[in-house]
């Protein structure tokens, strides 16, 4: 497997648009088969965030309303009161953002019959297999803060026997009081011989697509320490951040890997495809 020579997908499943009697048998059937598709705390988890949403703006609206009462009465507000309001609406409009925010992610990332018959025929028609979650991450999770989970994943090994995962994840921590949700992707790459203990950042610079634990974080090494074409693969790529965990190379984003759109899967394919070559290089010269 090469950059260059990637392979060519087969991407015909993730465009077409099956017949309702064609759809309807392969639901019944996946169903039964991965019944965590459609749990009804999804639909209920989706409907609070989306009502805590709309509270906080209401409230963010009431409070705007009283700071502009309190400035246009006879006698004005006092500097205390007008501060007062003014947390209050900043309060109200931090919770409306996360909120919000976790609303429409979580309603994204429910997947319809016709993307789970798409991706199921996808990974059929590439030699893949396909998993639909949530189920617990299939990652060492002792540096990883509170609850990670994959929601959904496809998997491949390739014909030299190695292990490669797409899969999409979310990463619930926090303290009783706050809770903090974070989405994204990752691609996971089985290693024949376990590389040093490193995290490397992506070019950007953003914060972590994956929480970790502040005391058991990987450190990030320095740049002679990372084998040279990982970073070379940080500066191409756009948002990702490279770490290796025992016998696993992990790239992840902010941003969902598993997708329906075939332009995005191409852009998958050829990182994953440089990766492996630069892992194939690298265990060819320890070879030698």
């Amino acid at each position: 497997m090469s950059a260059a020579g990637a392979p060519v997908l087969v991407v015909d499943a993730l465009t077409a648009r099956p017949g309702g009697r064609e759809l309807r048998r392969f639901w019944r059937a996946f169903v039964a088969e991965h019944p965590q598709v459609r749990p009804p705390r999804s639909r209920a988890r989706v409907a609070v965030l989306f009502s805590g949403a709309i509270v906080s703006g209401l409230g963010a609206l009431t409070a705007v309303l009283g700071i502009v009462s309190l400035l246009t009465r006879r006698q004005g507000g006092t500097p205390g009161e007008i501060l007062t309001a003014a947390v209050v609406v900043l309060l109200f409009a931090c919770a409306l953002v996360i909120l919000g925010r976790a609303a429409v992610h979580t309603g994204r990332r429910r997947m319809w019959p016709r993307q789970h018959w798409a991706l199921a025929r996808f990974a059929a028609d590439n030699g893949f297999s396909y998993h639909p979650g949530p189920f617990p991450a299939g990652l060492p999770t002792r540096s990883y803060r509170g609850r990670l989970v994959q929601i959904r994943a496809l998997r491949w090994v390739t014909p030299a026997g190695r292990f490669i995962e797409w899969s999409d994840f979310e990463q619930d921590w926090g303290t009783s009081a706050y809770r903090h949700t974070q989405f994204g992707g990752w691609i996971r790459i089985g290693l024949s011989h376990p590389l040093p203990r490193i995290m490397l950042p992506s070019a950007h610079g953003d914060e972590r697509a994956l929480a970790a634990d502040s005391e058991l974080a990987p450190s990030v090494p320095p740049q002679h320490e990372a084998p040279s074409f990982i970073l070379d693969l940080v500066a191409e790529m756009n948002g990702w951040e490279v770490e290796s965990i025992d016998d696993v190379l992990l790239m992840t984003r902010s941003r969902d890997v598993v997708t329906t759109d075939p332009a995005q899967w191409s852009e998958i394919i050829r990182a994953t495809a440089a990766v492996v070559d630069g892992l194939e290089e690298r265990e060819r010269r320890r070879e030698d």
